[in-house]
């Protein structure tokens, strides 16, 4: 999963800005192409056009709707009825969406896109005969800024889109109003007014879509990069590419510091005071300075400004200290002159030339400290012939004589075994001697076994007793019921019936639950070989501790025969900010070859909340698979990757089109608090505010979904 950080890092060196139809677009998607091609599969670029405007078509009916009720209120005939028709059109192609024959309302000149499709066809001796397809996507366009998702509002507008649906038929229904004459001119009034109010929640993200097609790309670096790069995060499972990832840097650990401003070091020191500052010194000056007159000319700073100049300072390095030699005892004080002088070659200096420079002083004790004859200054007296470098002889050392006592080192001592441990052995081994009857035969002749004697040796069975059977005739009607027992219920047999059918039947949908993939498979956990060795035993071999990321890498690798038997899809949809044209795409084109596919969309999933989407769409609303979600959330727990569940039921998304043609989909989304796609359309979405751990985090999750479909 490492690659991941490698991939995210080179798409944001390699890709700028990729708007939708754009030649930066087909630049970026020359290089996803290549990117995938390293991996041994076949990466192709298929072009597709797609209605400029498209997605634009709620921001029309909106403003189309305002417009309506606007004119129907106006009291005249002619631009009553306009208004009238102009309302109820949103009102009309909602109703006719609840019934599937809405028009898709598509207009504008051609836009030119593509999609990047790589396939990996399933190998592996666990390939079977009609194996789900895996379709992974996740879109690589540059989408453009939205004023409203950084703006007081944008805790609203959620809420906005999903009123826009009902409010439209109220404005439907205001606007037939203005129709009825016979009515109350305050009435009509009245009910204009409401219509207008119940107009302005669809005009709210109306505005921001218009906006945002004039508006500056974001770098998307959460928004597609971070997806795309999961994306290739699975791809490298999948068919490893051979590429080793970058080492990540190691964060430099800060000190901690109090409010006083003092560090652990200084803590430790207790109350001893802080160190006076070295001295500085002056740094030449580079350049010319000039006056204070040139400034002003300038015309930069007000007249009421004060110019002053200081001069910079740099550290001076401490000179190191004069290291003098100790001719005597250590404790002698030496004195060394207060004036500077230059140093000299001490090589060939004797004691009293030293002394007699005056630069040293020598006290010594009254009684001499030093070992073997002295000379009359109190050092020991040394042969000329003497080397301090040569080998001296040594006394023999005395080694002691062995003891006399011929026993010396032997014990005297011999445990004991008593008989009982002796025959502990035995206890388990039945009596050959004896005759005994099988308690659960019919037959009172047949041979039957001794039980084995009780592990407590206070309990003593005689083996002449004999031991109570229970016979066939003898065998009561129900053995675990008490003798007051009162006749069975016939209603509580009937439903204990059923609930054992019932549990019967949970346990065959657990079976055909493993059968078709639904299998908890590894839940975690690996131990480091640097928790089982000694210290220092590895480092003296050279061998590196394997970090949490490379054990978790090699346990999901075990499972590689049930990872590459599927064919899998890797799919870079362009063309997203136009209605999600690029899924439309693919679908069209490869209908046939995924015909009851899976299909999981990643988006934004570099940052914030990580979650699977439980619906999508403002209309026509579907809910993701819930087998794909429930297989996701058990990967992602036994991972330990926090992923929860959130409605989407405001906008589509690029899975959406695939539920709508009756797909098995479902999206992996990072959600902030207002519940937008992370980042999304905003300044902040920068290679700054983007995880790389989440985005391989993403990557592994639907690396071990795929192994358990």
């Amino acid at each position: 999963m490492a690659m991941t950080h490698d991939y995210l890092d080179f798409l944001d060196e390699r890709i700028d800005i990729s708007p939708t139809s754009s030649e930066e677009e087909l630049q970026a998607a020359e290089v996803i192409s290549d990117l995938m091609g390293q991996h041994n599969v076949e990466a192709s670029i298929e072009g597709f056009e797609a209605p400029s405007l498209s997605g634009l078509d709620r921001a029309v009916l909106a403003i189309a709707c305002l417009l309506g009720i606007v004119l129907a209120g106006t009291g005249m005939f002619p631009l009553t009825l306009i208004g009238f028709l102009l309302a109820i059109v949103p009102a009309a192609l909602s109703v006719l969406r609840l019934f599937g024959r809405a028009p898709r309302l598509a207009f504008g000149p051609s836009a030119q896109s593509q999609n990047v499709v790589a396939v990996h066809r399933a190998t592996g001796p666990l390939v079977t005969k009609g194996s789900r397809t895996i379709v992974v996507a996740a879109h690589y366009d540059s989408p453009r800024e939205n004023f409203l998702y950084t703006s007081p509002v944008a805790p609203y507008l959620t809420l906005a889109s999903r009123l826009s649906v009902p409010c439209s038929f109220a404005v439907a229904v205001c606007a037939f109003i203005q129709l009825l004459g016979f009515l109350p001119a305050p009435f009509r009034i009245v009910v204009w007014i409401v219509g207008i109010l119940a107009s302005l929640p669809a005009m709210l993200p109306a505005v921001g879509a218009i906006a945002e097609r004039t508006a500056p790309c974001t770098e998307g670096t959460n928004d597609n990069k971070a997806a795309v790069a999961a994306l290739l995060g699975v791809l490298e499972n999948v068919r490893p590419s051979g590429a080793k990832p970058k080492a990540r840097p190691v964060p430099a650990a800060k000190p901690e510091s109090d409010e006083a401003g003092e560090t652990n070091a200084e803590k430790r020191d207790g109350d001893a005071p802080a160190p006076a500052p070295s001295p500085v010194e002056a740094e030449p000056v580079v350049g010319v300075r000039h006056g204070a007159e040139v400034l002003r000319s300038l015309g930069i700073l007000p007249e009421t400004c004060e110019i002053d100049y200081v001069m910079p300072q740099a550290p001076v390095k401490p000179e190191p200290p004069v290291e003098t030699p100790v001719l005597a005892d250590e404790t002698a004080p030496i004195e060394a002159p207060a004036e500077d002088t230059d140093e000299t070659d001490e090589a060939g200096t004797t004691r009293e030339d030293l002394l007699s420079t005056g630069r040293f002083r020598l006290d010594m004790d009254e009684e001499s400290r030093g070992v073997g004859e002295k000379d009359a200054s109190g050092l020991s007296a040394i042969d000329e012939g003497f080397d301090p470098d040569a080998t001296q002889p040594a006394a023999p050392l005395e080694r002691p004589d062995a003891p006399s006592d011929p026993e010396w080192g032997k014990t005297s001592y011999r445990p004991q075994l008593s008989s009982v441990a002796r025959r502990a052995l035995l206890f388990d081994l039945p009596d050959p001697s004896a005759n005994e009857v099988d308690p659960f035969a019919t037959d009172p002749n047949a041979t039957r076994v001794q039980p084995p004697a009780p592990a407590t040796p206070d309990v003593v069975v005689p083996a002449d007793q004999p031991l109570d059977t229970i016979s066939a005739q003898d065998e009561p009607e129900e053995l675990d019921a008490p003798s007051d027992a009162k006749p069975k219920n016939p209603v509580r047999s009937l439903l204990g019936r059923l609930r054992g059918k019932a549990a019967q039947a949970d346990e065959s949908d657990e079976g055909a639950d493993e059968r078709s993939g639904r299998r908890r498979g590894w839940r975690g956990g690996a131990a480091a070989r640097g928790g089982l060795r000694l210290v220092g035993e590895d480092d003296q071999a050279g061998e590196e501790t394997p970090t949490d990321e490379e054990l978790r890498d090699a346990v999901l690798a075990l499972g590689d025969d049930e990872l590459i038997a599927h064919d899998i899809w890797f799919v870079a949809l362009g063309g997203s900010a136009l209605d999600h044209a690029g899924m439309r795409s693919f679908l069209a084109r490869h209908r046939s070859e995924i015909r009851g596919c899976f299909v999981v969309n990643l988006d934004c999933v570099g940052a914030g909340r990580l979650v699977t989407l439980k619906n999508e769409g403002l209309e026509e609303t579907r809910r993701a698979d819930r087998r794909l979600t429930r297989l996701l959330a058990g990967a992602a727990a036994d991972l330990h990757v926090e992923l929860g569940q959130e409605t989407h039921d405001w906008a589509d998304t690029d899975a959406t089109p695939a539920m709508r043609s009756s797909l098995r989909a479902v999206t992996v989304m990072g959600l902030d608090d207002n519940g937008f796609p992370a980042l999304s359309r905003t300044p902040e979405d920068t290679m700054e505010n983007v995880s790389g751990d989440q985005a391989a985090q993403v990557a592994a999750v639907v690396t071990e979904m795929i192994r358990r479909s």
